[in-house]
């Protein structure tokens, strides 16, 4: 068998000596010693892949921002976390949660979890690496009549910092004067403890009477209508009520004679109506959101004018609703091959120019005629049209 005489006696020590690097009171053999070769190579490879444990297992940085609530103190942590062990699991105890203590938001990692382990929220990974993450934590409050106290301890292994604390005097009182630290106040940890402690400003007293909105009185802000007809005298009638109010109420429309309802929308959903023999609608009409001031709706109405001759008269009327308009704007698309001029009614008409607030989503065909009205109260607009051929391109003009 093959030997090999080499001097090894730092390959002898225990193993222990080498993990622990505990001192060898006697001096270290020396000399020579024979030792077959297929037993020295496995001593020479354990020395090799030998790596000592990190001094520490984790390094934790964090930062606390919180702010006052009647009963608890919400807190938003931010922590970074260096983990230098790797190959085993690693624990890292950041914060010591009390039974009052309650997480509200937690953080997806890739290589780690961060949960609660013992009453403790914790950093959990086999991986060494850095890990940025940020928690939510409630802490609900102690104590009776308007004072109130929180508490919150940080883990063994996270480092005490202060907590920057948003509190806003006009409401709430602080208990301790604290120093000022940007728009807040900084609270420092005493034992690894922060402890805030806050009552409710004397101007907030729970005998003062909530106040009550007076009721919005209801009202259309702007009113839009437009009216489409075919030369065979197929006329639609589509208009759209801008509302004002602030909770349900009750709204009455009027259909023009002569005119058949085809449907209603509140708020761009359809509603099921049915239309009274002497053409009133009854609707209850409310805001499109809980807490907002308007709404929206949509009556499409369909007649039969008529075939259109030579020429002629229109006679066109708009519902009337039992809130006032204040303002009303109106476009008339009608066939292409006749002039026309306004003849009465309450609507007046504008030039296209002064009209441009009034536009369709896609255009329409035929000539496009625009008028207004301003405070419209209880009554059906009008409007009365005159026709006749246009012969503006024809030769024998």
């Amino acid at each position: 068998m093959r030997t090999l005489s080499l001097v090894i006696g730092f390959l002898l020590l225990a193993p222990e000596a080498l993990a622990t690097g505990a001192a060898v009171s006697t001096p270290s053999p020396s000399g020579t010693a024979t030792v077959p070769l297929d037993q020295l190579i496995p001593l020479y490879t354990q020395r090799q892949a030998y790596v000592p444990p990190p001094p520490t297992e984790a390094l934790v940085k964090s930062q606390l921002n919180a702010r006052l609530s009647t009963d608890a103190l919400q807190v938003d942590a931010s922590f970074q976390v260096e983990v230098l062990a790797e190959g085993r699991w690693t624990q890292v105890r950041l914060l010591h949660l009390d039974a009052d203590t309650y997480p509200t938001a937690m953080p997806t990692l890739e290589d780690a979890t961060v949960g609660v382990v013992d009453g403790f929220l914790c950093l959990l990974t086999r991986k060494a690496g850095r890990h940025d993450f940020d928690v939510g934590l409630t802490v609900r409050a102690s104590g009776s009549g308007p004072e109130r106290r929180a508490q919150l301890r940080f883990g063994p292994e996270a480092s005490p910092v202060p907590l920057q604390l948003d509190a806003d005097t006009s409401i709430f009182t602080l208990m301790e004067p604290l120093p000022t630290s940007g728009e807040g106040y900084a609270v420092y940890p005493v034992q690894g403890v922060v402890r805030v402690g806050w009552r409710s400003a004397s101007s907030v007293s729970q005998s003062t009477k909530p106040q009550v909105r007076p009721p919005m009185e209801p009202r259309i802000a702007e009113a839009t209508a437009t009216w489409v007809s075919t030369l065979e005298g197929r006329a639609s009638l589509r208009v759209s009520y801008t509302l004002n109010l602030d909770r349900e109420q009750p709204l009455e429309l009027t259909v023009p004679e002569g005119h058949k309802l085809e449907r209603v929308t509140l708020n761009a959903v359809p509603i099921p109506v049915e239309e009274a023999t002497d053409g009133v609608l009854k609707l209850k009409v409310a805001p499109s959101r809980l807490g907002e001031t308007s709404g929206a709706l949509e009556v499409v109405l369909a007649r039969e004018l008529g075939v259109f001759h030579l020429s002629g008269r229109l006679k066109l009327a708009l519902p009337r609703v039992s809130w006032p308009v204040a303002e009303l704007r109106a476009r008339a698309h009608f066939p292409a091959v006749f002039n026309y001029r306004r003849e009465g009614g309450s609507l007046e008409q504008v030039d296209a120019a002064d009209a441009a607030a009034v536009t369709a989503s896609a255009p329409l065909p035929g000539k496009v005629l625009h008028f207004r009205q301003y405070l419209v109260a209880a009554s059906s607009p009008t409007l009365e049209l005159g026709y006749s051929v246009d012969i503006s391109d024809s030769y024998f003009r």
